[in-house]
This record gives C-alpha cells, structure tokens and sequence, in this order.
C-alpha cells in the first residue's frame, strides 16, 4: 500500500495563485501560533524507501489568510486500478494522463476506481469483494447505497431529527410513497401555502420531478386510491424563500470528501457549482407553478431551456452563465452584499452535522462487510451536496449524490441550429480539482491525515472539515450503538439472534417493575415479524433499544426525552462486563 513520507513532513502556510483573486475579500483572522510557523529544512529521502515523494512546500507571509499544503500530483507515481468499473469516465483518463499516473491491472494498484455504477455491477459490495482488494484504496464505502437514495437518506435525517431536532433542521421535510401518504396528506391541509416537490427516488436527471399542487398530482390518472398513488416518490417542502443570484433561483453543488468513518475524517472542496433556474424567480403561485425552469435548479432540467447561457471561457470572474463556478458565484454574491465568510461557515457547519449523523449508519454497513477485518478498510468516498441557500442565508441540504456526476461535456447549439458535444472547460476545472486531490489524500492513512493536515487547513483543494475528534451535543450516540450491537452480535455482525439480543436482560439496571426479562423476548419478536428476518439488522436492533428506554424510563423521568432515555439504556448496557452478560440456563 501506498505510504507517505512522514518524519520530515512540516505544515505550511501557501495559497496558490487563483485564491489570491478568490478570498482577497474574505476575513480570517490568525492566531499566534499560525502566525510564527519555523520553515524546517527538508531532506530527499534515499531512492530506497517505498516511494520518493517530495510535497512542494512554500512559505507565504505572515498573513496569508489560510494554511495550506500544496501537493504536486506528478510527485506522487499512482496507479490506478479500473477493472471493475463499468464504463470508463474521460475525466479519470484525463486525470491519468495529466499526472503520468499508470493503469493497474487486476489485483494491483493503490486505487480501485469503482465507478458510479459499481454497486450494480459488484451486485453489493460484499465480503469476498472486499478481500480481494484489501491492499488497494477503494473509491467507494460500503454504505453508499444509503445515501444514494432518497428514501435512504430521509429516513436516516428523520431518525437524527427524531433525537436532535434543534440540530438536524437544515433537511427539509420529506415524505416516502406509499408509506408516508396517511402522513403527508395530514400534513398537507394543516400547512396551507406550503407548497411541495415531488421528485423520483433514484436519480432519473431531473425527469419526473413535478410540483405538488393538490393530493390528486400524486396519482396516476388523479383518481385517488391507494392503488393508484406514484410509487417510489420522494415529496419534499419546497423552500419558499430562497437567495436569488441575478434575480434567478440557484443552489450549489459542493464535494464532499470521506476518507476514513472511524475515526471519522472528512473534508470539503473549495470549488463547487452553483446551478440556475434560466427564468427569473417570482414566489409560488398557482398560475406559475408547473414552471420548471423558474423554481427547479436542476441542470438537466434548465440545459434544455432556450433561456440558458453556456459559461464564457474566463468562468471564475463574475458571469451570467446558468451553471456556474462556486468561486464565481460567491463573487457575485459579495458584490450583492452577502457576508460570504458567514455563508461559507454555515454551510460547512451543516454539512459537518449532516456527515456525523450518517456516519454511524455508515460505519455499520462497513462492518458488516468487512466483519471481523472492519479497522482494515481502506475505502474513500466524493459525495456531492445540493445545497439551497434562502433569504435568511441558512444552508438547506436539498438532496445527496453518492454517485455525483463527473461529466466533463455539454451540447452546444451551432448557428445553423444543429448541435455538437464539446468538453466543458467549466467541469472539467471543477471536477479534475474534486478527484485528482481525493486520490491525493485518500491513499494517506487517517493517522498521517490527522497529523499532517489537521482540521481547518487545506491539502490542495480540499480543506478538512472533520479530524477524528469526537462529534459534539452528544452526537456520539450512535456510534455507541453500533459498538453495543457489535457485542452482541459477536463474532458474525450484522446477524442478532434472540439469545444473543436478550443477554441485555441481565443487566440489573436495565430492569424494573415496568420491564421484566420476558419482555426482551416480546420486544425482539415483535421487531422481528415486523421486519420479516431471521435476525435483527442494526436498523432494527435500534428499535428494539427504542421500545426498551421507554418502557425503562418513561412513566419515572419527569424530563423524559428519547435522546436521553436510549443514551442511559446505551451507557448502562456498554458498562455491564460481557462475563455476567451471558444468560443462565438450567442445568441438565
């Protein structure tokens, strides 16, 4: 496996040319420390050692506004592995070409490139999958499919909003059909003037998506039966205060990069897109509601518009491009007035949220993989963020892409009204910064991640946004779950059985008058016929501890919350040594 020089590795304060131009006008004040960085000498390691990296390293002056280190991709002899994906992306032979990096075949390589359709492909990412390609560093976490989804990704904010509500309220409401119809349509008459966005569940490029209405819009042929009603549909709030760009309704597109889950890391690119609708904005009404390209910012939607605007070729300046730079638009949004810094907190803020509330669910996928070899993993993830930003400048966190696009072309309209593909400067700027730096990064360990990067400064284009440390308000929860489950599952995660699951029972402080061991038996059955398994996945294993903190705590906390009766159950649980835990039988 690939490894990094460490011994001689200092951190420095460098900005490269373009940041000059993009933050000239952003305030970040340094502290002491940052201020008296010492350049120390830096020594060629011999040619003997595994690989002779050399990170080009330049101090800036004392106030430069941020610190960063800055990595030349032709230092680094990569190669990569494609042979699992499914169709190769110019983007990555690009990438490949423009670095000198090799192609790798079969088992070798340091980097597997999966690809976006690899869970298709490697029907899951299985055990077997993974072992064979332990030595190399994978492009795909074992979970993605969690995210992939919006059903997926809903259910798990809606669990996150259920224990931490005042933190987990940047993700709209959202519903899932048909399970959530009774829901919705109660929902859907109190809330008068609140409109909704009904959008397919698995990416379709924008097709399908429509604006709610009336309760009819959601049935085929607007006869309203059960029978009748769109299946697998997401219905989401639609924001109705949103921050205008040129008068136009936009969101963003911004990358997310997760290279380890425990500890958790994670980093957020500095260059994005911001996506616009191609006619100007006006609030909702029912004369302009079926107008797409004024309310949906979706770029498959609005590249067909005869309003849209192809990028001028100098795209990183102030421009009236309908897709543009995220350093262009937040430019723009400078010249408007908007306090950019803020806006840029937030929004890391809010993704930082949003990666520790998933990562638990995360982390159990992985481990129910790699089971026994799950601190071996060696995966990496680009998650790609829409976010939409309102008047109030707070971050909505629309919509999740495990899978965002690296398409470097767009159809371009010639004058005699033919059309003709071309590569777009524009994506092909975007995206070779989003995974040339993630192949960069990914193949260090998170321990020299941590320690020669640090959190809050930049590796190239990314900055790190999560450093290993603990998560704050008690977001730990869940990561205590998933160890609680692993307990008890023993040697084969993911797999608990009811003798294993009613070990809980003889733990003294998880008794009482409300709650007699027989009733971990009922709890686990009645779980267990719901879900239609032999045994209890995690999602149902949480459930079950749910159903346990009430009946434990309810009726005695007078300050009763779920939070802090599944936190008690979870702590108690953890302490009780796994000698007593094991259930008496009777002796023959």
């Amino acid at each position: 496996m690939l490894q990094f020089l460490n011994s001689d590795f200092q951190q420095f304060t460098q900005q490269d040319k373009q940041d000059k131009q993009d933050e000239n006008t952003e305030t970040e004040i340094l502290n002491n420390s940052q201020r008296q960085l010492r350049v120390k000498s830096f020594e060629e390691k011999p040619a003997n050692k595994p690989l002779n990296l050399i990170f080009q390293m330049l101090l800036q002056k004392k106030t430069q506004k941020r610190q960063q280190i800055k990595v030349d991709p032709k230092s680094i002899p990569l190669s990569i592995n494609l042979s699992v994906q499914v169709q190769e992306l110019p983007i990555i032979r690009k990438i490949m070409d423009k670095n000198e990096w090799k192609k790798a075949h079969n088992f070798d390589g340091d980097i597997l490139w999966c690809g976006p359709d690899n869970v298709q492909q490697a029907k899951q990412f299985t055990y077997d999958f993974a072992m064979v390609f332990m030595n190399l560093c994978i492009s795909r976490i074992p979970g993605a499919k969690l995210i992939s989804t919006k059903k997926e990704t809903t259910s798990i904010m809606a669990k996150m909003r259920q224990y931490f509500p005042s933190i987990y309220n940047f993700y709209p409401k959202t519903y899932t059909m048909p399970e959530d119809l009774h829901e919705f349509i109660e929902d859907f008459e109190k809330k008068d003037g609140i409109s909704y966005i009904a959008k397919p569940d698995k990416g379709t490029q924008g097709q399908g998506i429509f604006i709610v209405s009336q309760i009819e819009d959601l049935f085929n042929n607007g006869i309203k039966d059960i029978s009748y009603i769109k299946k697998n549909y997401i219905i989401q709030e639609y924001i109705s205060n949103p921050l205008l760009l040129d008068n136009k309704k936009f969101d963003f597109r911004l990358y997310v990069l997760i290279t380890s889950l425990k500890p958790l890391i994670a980093y957020i690119n500095e260059e994005g897109l911001a996506r616009l609708c191609t006619e100007n904005y006006q609030d909702i009404t029912s004369s302009n509601l079926s107008n797409v390209y004024m309310h949906l910012t979706n770029y498959s939607l609005n590249k067909n518009s005869q309003n849209y605007i192809i990028h001028p070729p100098d795209f990183q300046k102030i421009n009236l491009g309908t897709k543009r730079t995220y350093t262009s638009a937040k430019k723009t949004l400078m010249k408007m007035g908007i306090d950019v810094p803020k806006l840029k907190l937030r929004i890391e803020q809010t993704i930082v949220r949003f990666l520790f509330g998933i990562a638990p669910f995360l982390l159990n996928s992985t481990r129910e993989v790699y089971q026994d070899k799950w601190e071996k993993a060696n995966c990496f993830h680009v998650i790609g963020f829409d976010i939409l930003i309102d008047r109030d400048l707070k971050p909505w966190i629309i919509e999740i892409n495990a899978n965002p696009s690296l398409e470097i072309t767009q159809v371009v309209q010639n004058q005699n009204g033919s059309k003709r593909v071309e590569t777009s400067s524009l994506d092909a700027y975007v995206k070779t910064k989003v995974i040339e730096d993630a192949f960069i990064i990914a193949v260090k360990t998170p321990q020299e991640q941590i320690e020669q990067i640090g959190k809050g400064k930049y590796c190239n284009s990314y900055k790190m946004i999560i450093d290993g440390q603990a998560p704050i308000e008690n977001l730990d929860l869940f990561y205590k779950l998933v160890d609680l489950y692993s307990n008890l599952c023993g040697l084969r995660y993911g797999n608990l059985n009811q003798m294993r699951f009613c070990r809980l029972a003889n733990n003294p402080q998880l008794i009482n008058e409300l709650l007699i061991k027989s009733d971990y038996d009922l709890i686990y059955k009645k779980i267990q016929l719901k879900s239609l398994q032999p045994d209890l996945n995690f999602l149902n294993f949480l459930e079950t501890i749910e159903q346990i903190s009430e009946k434990l705590l309810k009726r005695k906390a007078s300050n009763y919350t779920l939070q802090k009766a599944v936190t008690y159950v979870v702590n108690m649980a953890l302490k009780q040594p796994s000698q007593q835990q094991r259930p008496q039988t009777a002796k023959r």
